[in-house]
């Protein structure tokens, strides 16, 4: 007869079972969270070519999630024409700066006819020389200074001439490299090696590596909701663990498409790994209540739980307060200390004897 009520024991089917205790109950706005960059630059073509990866980014959507720092080149856009012609601009800009060097054409003359004028200077009072041979040597030195001072204007017009031509060119190819507008990480690429662009087209996307967490609520709750209010958060890639954040700011339009009005929260101790991309749940905690009987939420299904009371399953409507994603509030219907299941509540039935196995609880809210 025992070992058959041992074997009848061990067969008996086991219940996760969670002990109602009393603790502060929260109201809270329930919303989806999403971790988004602080910034994010979308970088562009800024003229036409084939493009060119740089080696670091040569694997395309391969290289998403890389890190690059501001001013880091990312692709070249060949322009082999404007290249061309920077490099004859460059050439014909350094065969004018050699020619400047060297002295104009009409200053050997007007040296020629300076040194005559002085001569006749000296000798014009004497009467050996005419008046109007002086004259004449004065006016053509005249009109050598004025052919050397034009030389000069030409030359340098010339030499500006040539100097802002290969800087256009120069600013041509600098608008062919293609460099991260800030520090951040790869977070888009759309372009492949060797493809021909356009000016403006879209080619890579660079985000911040800040974060912030993006909060979405219905509308029915967005009024509830206010800067400095405590958050807490749960990100599925850390179910294990509850973070805690505040409201910076509610925006004061829906989004078009959902229709849900966007709230944006800082974590106060964000984990180290944390990435774009990441979601999960929020409750937004806008009350509390004091010495509240208090059941894990996951124990509800609406408001029906499984009870068990001296290793039977007894099933009980309760009432329903402040609910959380973590704890909800009973009213009626359940007593502190009693034995609610939290979990496979489909596999037990009312009437059904079972086994009970203590779990922990989620950690007990506190009133921020």
């Amino acid at each position: 007869m025992l070992l058959f009520a041992l074997t009848y024991y061990f067969l008996m089917p086991v219940a996760e079972v969670v002990t109602v205790r009393r603790g502060t109950a929260i109201s809270a706005v329930y919303g989806t969270v999403r971790i988004e960059p602080a910034f994010v630059v979308r970088v562009r073509a800024q003229n036409d070519g084939f493009i060119r990866l740089a080696e670091p980014f040569s694997a395309g959507r391969g290289a998403i999630g890389k890190s690059v720092e501001k001013g880091q080149l990312l692709a070249t856009i060949a322009d082999e024409e404007t290249s061309r012609e920077l490099k004859q601009a460059r050439a014909d800009l350094q065969a004018a700066i050699d020619r400047a060097a060297l002295p104009l054409p009409s200053s050997e003359l007007l040296k020629a006819a300076e040194d005559n004028l002085q001569r006749l200077e000296k000798v014009v009072g004497s009467g050996n020389v005419p008046a109007v041979e002086y004259q004449k040597a004065k006016s053509e030195a005249n009109r050598l200074r004025g052919a050397v001072e034009a030389e000069r204007i030409e030359r340098d017009r010339n030499l500006n001439s040539l100097g802002e031509t290969m800087k256009k060119l120069e600013a041509q190819m600098k608008n062919s490299e293609v460099r991260a507008p800030i520090d951040g990480v790869l977070t888009n690429v759309q372009t492949i090696d060797g493809e021909l662009v356009s000016d403006g087209n879209e080619l890579f996307t660079v985000s911040s590596h800040k974060n912030y967490v993006r909060g979405e609520v219905n509308e029915e709750d967005v009024g509830e909701v206010k800067p400095g209010m405590k958050a807490k958060l749960q990100l599925y890639a850390y179910r294990m663990k509850t973070f805690t954040a505040r409201v910076s700011s509610v925006q004061p339009a829906a989004d078009p498409t959902t229709q849900r009005y966007t709230i944006v929260l800082e974590m106060e101790n964000p984990p180290d790994n944390l990435m774009v991309g990441m979601t999960g749940e929020m409750n937004i905690i806008t009350g509390t209540h004091q010495h509240a009987l208090l059941v894990p939420t996951r124990a509800l299904l609406v408001d029906q739980a499984l009870v068990v009371r001296h290793g039977i399953v007894e099933t009980r409507t309760v009432g329903v307060g402040f609910r959380t994603l973590d704890f909800t509030e009973v009213t009626s219907g359940l007593t502190e200390g009693s034995h609610v299941i939290v979990s496979d509540q489909d596999k037990f039935h009312p009437g059904e004897a079972i086994r009970q196995r203590m779990v922990n609880p989620p950690p007990q809210p506190k009133e921020s």
